[in-house]
């Protein structure tokens, strides 16, 4: 079986199975059994594949018409230009939190030696790209999953960070309670802020909402990356009213948030920040709070 052949068949395969954007999912998944990019899987279309690929496609093919998403099938994601590895213990990094980050470097400045902390770090999408773009920043990443904070690690250390790049276990802003003299000054009180940011890509789907969504979250991304609790604001009620104890005079919370929660959010912040904006992502939707305090 040729390429080209194969790409019909697994377009064909994956359309009966109801998978949207069949073709563009088939050629990803033909990309990595191929080790060949897109521009390559067509320019080499009438290459044979080897038989042993060729199960390995169909497996993958399978796999994909769970509805299991293909970056856990392949093991990586691209997010900001770069390539992260992923599995299922960590939410797939997503465009909208792109936005996130650029809004991040434009606030940081790419010469400023900034403290940044990024809360429920998961993959460390987040925190190593912005270690990466902003070479002169130290960045540290809180999870309540170790096997996600392993996996931050893992992309810190393969986009070659990790000398700039902290990782550690706990829930929201908990662990910083105990860190010691570098961070605080006195045991289980927020007294010395210390970052010039927090940024988070925090849960912030309604409960009720879960089941609601596509099978390629609700079934395969880890629920408590997902679960913002009954009214989707727990983590963001807690980032917003504890955060700024831990910011630098001038430093600036960064949240992204879901649809129609935008109201909520700047009622929590009333009082507490001398400056609030929300920012719209690609399709005008309010998506990141943004707070300088």
């Amino acid at each position: 079986m040729t390429i080209a052949e194969a790409l019909i068949f697994a377009t064909k395969f994956l359309e009966k199975h109801s998978i949207e954007d069949a073709s563009l999912e088939a050629e990803i998944l033909l990309c990595h059994v191929l080790a060949l990019n897109r521009a390559s899987l067509i320019t080499h279309n009438q290459q044979t594949i080897e038989p042993q690929k060729y199960e390995t496609l169909k497996h993958f093919l399978f796999r994909r018409a769970q509805h299991e998403p293909s970056a856990y099938i392949i093991g990586k994601q691209p997010f900001m230009s770069l390539d992260f590895f992923v599995d299922h213990s960590v939410l797939i990094p997503r465009p909208e939190t792109e936005q996130l980050v650029e809004v991040v470097l434009r606030v940081a400045g790419h010469e400023s030696q900034v403290m940044i902390l990024d809360v429920g770090t998961g993959s460390g999408a987040i925190a190593v790209s912005l270690a990466k773009y902003l070479p002169y920043a130290k960045i540290m990443g809180i999870d309540s999953s170790e096997e996600a904070i392993k996996m931050a690690q893992k992309n810190a250390e393969y986009h070659k960070v990790s000398d700039r790049c902290q990782f550690i276990v706990g829930n929201v802003l908990e662990p910083l309670k105990n860190v010691g003299t570098a961070f605080m000054a006195a045991r289980n009180k927020w007294t010395v802020p210390i970052f010039d940011l927090i940024v988070s890509n925090p849960p912030y789907i309604p409960t009720s909402e879960i089941e609601n969504l596509q099978p390629e979250v609700k079934n395969w991304e880890p629920r408590q990356a997902l679960d913002g609790g009954k009214d989707g604001l727990f983590y963001l009620r807690k980032l917003i009213e504890e955060g700024p104890k831990l910011l630098k005079k001038g430093g600036y919370l960064i949240l992204e948030f879901g649809q129609g929660q935008a109201p909520a959010l700047k009622e929590l912040a009333r009082g507490t920040f001398k400056k609030i904006e929300i920012l719209k992502d690609f399709s005008q939707k309010d998506r990141i709070f943004c707070g300088q305090i």
